[in-house]
């Protein structure tokens, strides 16, 4: 839509540039959002720690965790990107919570989160420093062709 030219448009410009040239109203300007803050950490540990074995067929690992008060447990690691509710357990008899996953081989690290609390697994072979001052799970899943090399 044009709007008519501005007095002082009209006497100094040439008919055509007026029109687009003319006073318009201005809109509001957007308010500015505020500035995000992004929060890096220096060293993940969400990382697979190794490449997948050659063979790289996923293998079945049982977690079982013993709370028998808790009311929800969740298996949170590096194999499921730390998402606290993307693999919950299963309460068993006597307090005893499980889960199975598919992992690739590799070495993974991992926790327990228990009624929102974060956990050690006190089962685990080995444990990791992590970023945050505490301690990290690890599993690791062993391809067939390396089970068969440490069995013989």
């Amino acid at each position: 839509m044009l709007y008519p030219p501005s007095p002082a448009t009209e006497s100094s410009e040439e008919p055509e540039k007026a029109a687009t040239t003319a006073s318009r109203p201005v809109a509001a300007a957007k308010p500015e959002a505020p500035p995000v803050a992004v929060v890096t950490r220096a060293k993940q540990p969400a990382a697979l720690l190794e490449d997948p074995a050659k063979d790289g067929k996923a293998r079945q690992v049982s977690f079982e965790h013993f709370s028998p008060d808790a009311g929800e447990v969740f298996l949170v690691g590096s194999f499921n990107n730390w998402d606290s509710k993307a693999a919950p357990l299963k309460k068993g008899r006597g307090g005893k919570w499980t889960a199975e996953l598919l992992l690739k081989p590799g070495h993974y690290e991992y926790r327990f989160v228990v009624d929102g609390r974060w956990q050690d697994d006190p089962r685990a072979a080995r444990f990791v420093a992590n970023p945050f001052g505490e301690l990290n799970c690890v599993v690791e899943v062993e391809s067939a062709g390396e089970k068969a090399a440490r069995n013989s």
